[in-house]
């Protein structure tokens, strides 16, 4: 028998792992997965990365591969990769209206696509981390290779 991962060395009551499977089951239909389906895709990936992924982690790679897969959210991506940039200068680069922009850009930072941060009167939004950019990078040396 294995030993927990957990500090506490007492079992998680039967009620927890109800729940957890439970949250698997939420996970797997926000995704359109069956349960089967959700182990499936959750085994493949963690086989893939190699690392020990749930559910919700799929969902959350699902969520950035879908904000990406829209041209104009690309777009502000790319603009801060360049340099912080504040929603003025984004929305005017991208010929969004700023409103139109904040909605994006607060989407892009909820998943820890970009980061802002306030100087004075003006909030700059920049790429969160290198992994997305490399992740960006990587996308646009696929689509151009031979």
């Amino acid at each position: 028998m294995s030993e927990s991962k957990t500090s506490s060395p007492i079992a998680k009551p039967v009620s927890s792992r109800a729940e957890n499977d439970c949250q698997e089951c939420d996970t797997a239909a926000r995704l359109g997965l069956s349960t089967e389906q959700g182990e499936a895709v959750t085994r493949d990936a963690s086989r893939a990365v190699g690392a020990d992924l749930s559910l919700p982690h799929i969902e959350a790679a699902a969520k950035i591969f879908s904000l990406l897969g829209d041209a104009g959210r690309l777009q502000l991506v790319l603009r801060c990769m360049e340099k912080p940039q504040t929603v003025s200068e984004l929305a005017d680069a991208t010929n969004m209206s700023q409103s139109l922009c904040s909605h994006h850009l607060r989407h892009l930072r909820d998943q820890r696509i970009l980061a802002s941060e306030r100087r004075g009167r003006h909030i700059f939004y920049q790429i969160d981390d290198e992994h997305i950019s490399r992740v960006v990078r990587d996308v646009f040396a696929h689509v151009t290779h031979d």
